[in-house]
């Protein structure tokens, strides 16, 4: 072999090797991020469905389910006006920008999702912040019904409701790589 054709394949093989591990860490990346959604999309589920059931609403008429809120609906949310200015007007941004636009102070996130007993999706906004131990802390600050629920105290007074008493919040662990996942219960 002529010592040309030894210096190609070297650098083939560093470049095969290169691509290896960009596809790894791309599939890896993405794991991560679909737990997430998943994680993210059950822990707004939760949040809602406690507040509904504190407000004596009916959750499952409300589309406050498995099937209502999905990776899909997250995926739409996150594209959606109002959360058009978390994300500088960018279309489709991931998951990941917004859990990164959260280390920043008082970002409100606006989540929909349908129901067959209404003609237009229904909103949540949570407040998405980090806690000083690196945990994601989801706060649901109010419902819209469609009509306006105050929910977090924060959120004052609305349409002549008063907000509940108690914050209707979570916490989620960030682990390695930045996954996403909730608290075993107390024992």
């Amino acid at each position: 072999m002529r010592k040309g054709n030894s210096g190609f394949i070297v650098l083939m093989l560093a470049a095969v090797a290169v691509l290896s591990y960009l596809l790894l860490t791309t599939m890896a990346n993405a794991d991560v991020d679909a737990r997430n959604n998943q994680v993210l999309v059950d822990t707004f589920r939760d949040l809602v469905r406690y507040a509904l059931l504190k407000t004596n609403r009916d959750f499952v008429k409300l589309g406050v389910t498995p099937g209502g809120f999905t990776a899909d609906a997250l995926t739409s949310s996150l594209s959606a006006r109002a959360n058009a200015g978390i994300f500088a007007g960018r279309t489709a941004p991931p998951l990941s920008a917004l859990l990164q636009k959260a280390r920043e102070p008082a970002l409100v996130f606006h989540f929909y999702w349908t129901a067959s007993t209404a003609r237009q999706p229904l909103e949540a906004a949570f407040a998405l912040s980090y806690e000083p131990e690196d945990d994601l802390k989801v706060r649901l600050l109010w419902l819209g019904l469609p009509e306006r629920i105050p929910i977090s105290p924060s959120a004052g007074v609305i349409g002549g409701l008063k907000p509940l008493e108690e914050a209707v919040q979570e916490l989620l662990r960030v682990l390695n790589h930045g996954q996403l996942a909730p608290y075993p219960p107390p024992a």
